[in-house]
């Protein structure tokens, strides 16, 4: 029963990993804490070669007891024996130590088990059971790095996009910057995931992607809009999710791009939704996106001052926006680091 336990749980956090990590460092760290778990190791060191990067680059993980180090660097932070493993992809088994190759297509990095102990041993078992989670891994492995590759495309096409926008949109590119540390910073005080935060930071940048379908005349205009233009404009989060509907990746965006013009009483566009009824990422999106046009300004409106922005923003409390995250984020904005950070893009 125990030795099934271990394969439902190896399974599934490999399947997390591979579904869950942002970073290949991250995903390497979680291998050698699952290795270190499951074989009751007094040592275990991971070393993948990194998908993050262009280069011919390694992440190197080593648990000791308590202990961990990460490494980041070329072949020659490996050692004699992992590079061994690793050119010749060939396993090494022993009564105390086991070595192995992640391999699937091609090698992928190398893994390494040991109990300190002469008197403690690998069971068959465990030797057996070594070698199978060690392929699992090399597969789920090989699926980080083509979804790492796909990521690459997503955010070359996003950044196009976004590049577009600023050109057609008098909207700053300096700020793109600051709104994405300000997303960062206050998602993880809301308690949001990772994937949640960059679905935001996503959001963020193609939130006014229906815009595109604009006059310009239109969007630049300093006089009140007629009542046919706010029509207009009352349409771009619905044109904007059209432009990204059949990437499957920006799923979860679509949601926060749509409904990020709702207010927290009601009276927005273009559902007309209040407070829970509207997307967590669009209440939050709202009170960034409205930080962001007070404090950095547009071309028909002048920017604030730091401390009037913080004024607005709580007198909209309830009524235009969600007044929990209006109090993270004020709170976020009184932190000296923040400030000085803001102020460096004007």
């Amino acid at each position: 029963m125990k030795r099934y336990k271990n394969i439902f749980f190896s399974f599934h956090t490999l399947y997390r990993l591979t579904t869950t990590s942002n970073n290949m460092k991250d995903f390497v760290i979680g291998i050698a804490r699952l290795y270190k778990n499951i074989f009751k190791a007094d040592t275990v060191v991971a070393a993948v070669k990194n998908a993050d990067t262009s280069l011919s680059s390694f992440i190197k993980v080593r648990i000791e007891d308590k202990k961990q180090y990460v490494k980041k660097g070329g072949i020659s932070i490996l050692t004699k024996r992992e590079k061994y493993i690793f050119n010749e992809d060939k396993e090494m088994i022993f009564d105390n130590r086991l070595i192995y190759p992640f391999i699937f297509t091609d090698t992928l990095g190398v893994i390494y088990v040991k109990k300190n102990s002469k008197s403690k041993v690998f069971t068959e078992l465990e030797k057996e059971w070594f070698i199978s989670i060690s392929d699992i891994t090399s597969i789920c492995l090989k699926i980080y790095n083509l979804y790492q590759e796909q990521r690459k495309i997503l955010i070359g096409y996003i950044k196009a996009l976004t590049k577009l926008l600023n050109m057609y949109v008098p909207v700053s590119h300096l700020h793109t910057k600051s709104v994405s540390r300000l997303i960062t910073t206050l998602g993880k005080e809301l308690k949001l995931s990772s994937s949640e935060i960059v679905s935001l930071k996503y959001a963020s940048l193609l939130h006014d992607a229906g815009k595109l379908q604009i006059p310009p005349e239109v969007l630049g205009k300093q006089m009140p809009l007629t009542d046919e233009e706010y029509k207009m404009i009352m349409k771009h989060p619905r044109n904007g999710i059209k432009l990204i509907k059949d990437l499957e990746a920006l799923k979860p965006v679509i949601p926060i791009i749509l409904h990020h013009h709702e207010k927290y009483n009601g009276k927005g566009y273009p559902s007309r939704l209040k407070k829970e009824q509207i997307p967590l990422g669009s209440r939050i999106l709202a009170v960034i996106d409205a930080f962001d046009a007070m404090f950095f300004g547009r071309p028909y409106k002048k920017r604030m001052d730091l401390n009037d922005v913080m004024k607005e923003l709580e007198r909209q409390k309830g009524i235009q926006f969600d007044p929990k995250i209006v109090d993270v984020f004020l709170q976020i904005l009184k932190r000296k680091s923040i400030r000085k950070y803001l102020h460096s893009f004007l």
